[in-house]
């Protein structure tokens, strides 16, 4: 009997994901717990594994896809099994594929006697329809002749032969494979489109049919780039917090020459990087110890003002995909240069998107190192369940008198934003 794997929420604010890549076809047999792909969430690039083993009869969309909580993301079977809808659930959009059986595929050429046109991943077959490349002449590198990923990439990267373009379309929109159905590459022969000069507005940027108008292929007033689940999330989360929280932003400037003499101390003791924001940390524990409002959530619903006897505070890492904020746990446990060891690690996981969706929620405080991107000050947006973010500024030059006599320190504006139904300006 067939089994449907539904997406799961493995994230507390998931709600969608988009399938990043596909490690299995149809008519793959899969085991328990084998990775089947890979989906980007708002927060992470999660690998996702099979509950079922069996084989694959069909997969819950195309790679670039978005399906949401609860829809099937796989279903899994006998060989020879045809898949039914769950109940209440539609089927998932099955992903083409003409490969046989197992027990009817017929054994792989030997090595040395490559031939041509041998492709047996449906997904390679799709890949190859999408990218227009005939497989029938294409001699395979692979294990056997089999034909790869990269043959199929390579000839649809090769000159092609002079076609029919569009007449004064100006530059060329894509300058690499085209990925279009074959229904849609037949429709622009038809109407005599270059695809290369269409913007796709499917998955991957695929193109569709509604993307062969001349408006659509017309060169906009701008490039536009589609917005990342990321990306999407960030917007969410912090239109959410200025739309429901009043919070106000409080700046002091402070003298950092004690503060930098202790971290070039530590620095030499411990034989390695001491960030800045490890010696802010740990500074700023005894400060929520002493005001316990900072470290604490609103549960509005119940007029009540929850007070968090541990101490998570979330760091802010810029990223090339956007602002991610792990989670430094039990901050108030960790020495100095533990919490140095730490803050580098969950930086160095953020850049490379490896951090789990656990390990990005339940801050009870935040720090966002300005600073460390230039900036003087800022007046950061309070995240979403808090009550305080501390952002320290770069440090600058300033010349101040001291019993009289000007002298010049090095001087940190800290912003810090607070939730103004928990805590006040007087706090």
């Amino acid at each position: 009997m067939a089994s449907t794997f539904a997406l799961p929420a493995v994230g507390d604010t998931m709600v969608e994901a988009v399938i990043d890549e596909w490690f299995v076809g149809v008519g793959d047999d899969v085991a328990l717990d084998q990775v089947i792909c890979t989906i980007e969430t708002d927060k992470s690039v999660v690998e996702m594994t099979t509950p079922f083993a069996g084989t694959v009869l069909q997969l819950g969309g195309e790679t670039g896809a978005t399906i949401a909580v609860g829809q099937p993301l796989i279903v899994v079977g006998a060989q020879g099994e045809v898949s039914k809808p769950p109940t209440g659930q539609s089927a998932p959009a099955p992903v083409p594929a003409e490969r046989p059986l197992a027990s009817e595929r017929s054994p792989a050429p030997p090595a040395g006697n490559r031939q041509t046109g041998d492709i047996r991943s449906p997904l390679l077959r799709r890949l190859a329809e999408d990218l227009d490349v005939s497989t029938d002449e294409l001699v395979g590198s692979g294990h056997a002749g089999q034909i790869t990923r990269a043959d199929i990439e390579a000839a649809a990267a090769a000159p092609a032969s002079p076609g029919i373009s569009m007449p004064a379309m100006g530059a060329l929109a894509s300058t690499g494979p085209v990925r279009a159905m074959p229904k849609v590459r037949r429709a622009a022969r038809e109407q005599g489109i270059d695809l290369r000069a269409a913007r796709g507005s499917g998955p991957a940027g695929a193109i569709t049919l509604a993307d062969l108008s001349i408006d659509a292929i017309a060169p906009p007033a701008g490039r536009r780039e589609r917005l990342s689940p990321l990306r999407r999330a960030i917007g969410q989360h912090l239109t959410e917090s200025v739309t429901t929280i009043p919070q106000f932003t409080s700046m002091v400037d402070v003298d950092m020459t004690a503060l930098l003499e202790t971290r070039k101390a530590l620095q030499a003791r411990e034989g390695g990087p001491i960030p800045l924001d490890a010696l802010i940390m740990a500074l700023l524990i005894p400060v929520l110890r002493d005001h316990p409002r900072m470290n604490a959530c609103l549960d509005a619903e119940n007029a009540e003002i929850v007070l968090h006897e541990r101490f998570d505070i979330g760091v802010a890492v810029d990223t090339p995909d956007g602002l991610i904020v792990p989670v430094v746990r039990d901050a108030h446990q960790r020495s100095t240069a533990q919490l140095a060891t730490e803050i580098l690690r969950l930086a160095a996981a953020a850049r490379d998107r490896s951090i789990p969706p656990a390990g990005l929620a339940g801050a009870t405080c935040t720090l966002n190192n300005v600073g460390a991107v230039g900036l003087e000050q800022g007046t950061p947006i309070l995240p979403v369940g808090t009550t305080a973010i501390i952002a320290p500024g770069r440090a600058r030059p300033v010349v101040a008198l001291h019993d009289g006599v000007p002298i010049e320190r090095l001087v940190m504006t800290l912003s810090a934003t607070f939730d103004h139904r928990v805590v006040d300006g007087g706090d």
